[in-house]
């Protein structure tokens, strides 16, 4: 097996594991990001080509699929996720909406739906992804002249003294982490003949019972469930100490900032 299906059997078998979780305690505390990203798509609505369905790459537990398909009511909502478990649990939230699909498909190597595509939506894919300026170029190609992506992301500095900041700096340190990916989006764009037409910085409050909650929510719930499968349960705990080190005790309450960005293929 090569490393490239080694490393998407990992991620799929990760997000397997996590889905329930992830949907439990990230669910709600990203509830506001993926508003917003929601807004900056349905507020372009008139816009869009027709006809014309919506993509959503990294749907995950499906929590935007309803807004979507109600919103867009005469499209078709076009989703995918890797996991298995996560498309079984968006399918299942979505379940009475007739214009939505979700599939097992691997953003990376999106496959093109039978029909055109008027616009896209991810929010909180595009970071887990291992080359994102890839994966977004192959995301506009798909997109028809005049269609629009919103795509939300968490960038290098999103949390600056925070608890997401501790935990990019930890796995910075162990080379785990590159984000110099991010200043090369705005020529992605440019390569698959697409422009920025916004990019804003969207903040809300989350909360967390303490460090230790947190970092079992991140690594046995969410991102980084891979990071334990690849390296090993002592090794995260050897971070989580760091981790739990560098925070305050007790309840936490921080204000991390996600990058938003809304593409129209020219």
């Amino acid at each position: 097996m090569s490393h490239a299906k080694e490393d998407t059997s990992r991620a799929e078998l990760a997000w397997d594991e996590a889905a329930l979780g992830y949907d439990a305690y990230f669910g709600p505390r990203f509830a506001p990001f993926l508003a917003a990203t929601l807004g900056a798509l349905i507020g372009r609505s008139s816009e869009l080509p027709s006809p014309g369905c919506i993509v959503v790459p990294c749907v995950g537990p499906g929590r935007e699929l309803g807004p979507l398909a109600h919103a867009f009511s005469e499209r078709q909502i076009v989703a995918s996720d890797l996991s298995g478990e996560m498309v079984k649990l968006a399918r299942a939230r979505n379940a009475r909406f007739p214009n939505l699909s979700v599939e097992q498909d691997d953003a990376t190597k999106l496959r093109a739906p039978a029909q055109p595509v008027a616009g896209l939506f991810s929010a909180f894919g595009l970071q887990l992804l291992p080359d994102p300026p890839a994966a977004l170029e192959s995301w506009l190609r798909l997109i028809e002249p005049g269609g629009v992506a919103s795509v939300m992301f968490w960038p290098r500095e999103s949390d600056v003294n925070g608890p997401f900041d501790v935990m990019r700096r930890l796995l910075a340190e162990s080379s785990l982490l590159d984000h110099g990916w991010e200043l090369r989006l705005t020529a992605t764009a440019q390569a698959a003949s697409a422009r920025v037409r916004a990019d804003v910085r969207v903040r809300f409050e989350m909360q967390h019972d303490d460090a230790r909650s947190l970092w079992q929510a991140l690594t046995r719930l969410g991102p980084l469930r891979g990071l334990a499968l690849a390296r090993g349960e002592a090794f995260v705990d050897e971070l989580g100490a760091r981790f739990e080190a560098e925070l305050p005790a007790g309840a936490m309450s921080h204000t991390p900032e996600a990058r938003l960005l809304v593409i129209e293929r020219t």
